[in-house]
């Protein structure tokens, strides 16, 4: 069974790369997609690797920066999409690695 920080990080990963890909489509934006599939690839890369010290560390921080940008982004252009989803989706992710590093810690499998 899968723990749920992890499967939130694969569920989050497929959203940034679908959500890239769409941009792309729609906007023919090449950064949209590249950034999408970077950081999809990483969220990716952090649930795999879940149980490694630094993993609840990084997505973390890869959701707070994505909190960062896309509310600048929604600041800036005042379009709810996609930027308020990514912040919506980047703050569950959050709230979810503090809660393992607060009340589980980092490098157990947070079943």
């Amino acid at each position: 069974m899968t723990p749920w920080p992890v499967l939130l990080l694969y569920v989050y990963g497929a959203l940034l790369i679908v959500g890239g890909v769409m941009g792309y489509v729609k906007a023919k934006s090449v950064p949209s997609v590249a950034a999408g599939v970077i950081c999809g690839l990483i969220a990716f890369l952090l649930g795999a690797n879940y149980t490694w010290h630094d993993a609840p560390y990084a997505a973390l921080v890869l959701a707070l920066v994505l909190i960062f940008l896309m509310g600048r982004r929604y600041l800036r252009t005042r379009k709810a999409m996609p930027a308020l989803l990514i912040v919506g989706l980047s703050v569950i992710v959050v709230l979810a690695q503090l809660y393992v590093l607060i009340f589980i810690g980092p490098g157990h499998d947070p079943l």
